[in-house]
């Protein structure tokens, strides 16, 4: 669902409109991903996390821009929010 979400979004700022996406917490993405990755025997890293579980994030987040007058000038905001756990920022993910 976020990679749908911003493709849409895209859509709209290569078209000069503003885009606001708030992807409500990816901790819990990234744990669907995780458990999709063990069943498919993917080979595991920190906390059974799948390695490249880092990069899709920030993959999806690097979609957030700002286009010049030049290409439209839309944009694309992105509010990422995760869950902790009492407080807990130290989490890898």
């Amino acid at each position: 669902a976020p990679y749908s979400g911003v493709t849409m979004g895209e859509e709209f700022m290569f078209n000069g409109k503003h885009v606001l996406i708030v992807y409500d917490d990816l901790t819990k993405q990234a744990a669907a991903y995780r458990e999709l990755s063990l069943l498919l025997r993917r080979p595991p890293g920190r906390e059974a996390y799948p390695g490249d579980v880092f990069y899709l994030h920030s993959r999806l987040l690097e979609r957030a821009a700002k286009l010049n007058d030049d290409l439209g000038g839309g944009s694309i905001t992105a509010l990422p929010i995760i869950e902790t756990q009492a407080g807990d920022i130290s989490a890898y993910v």
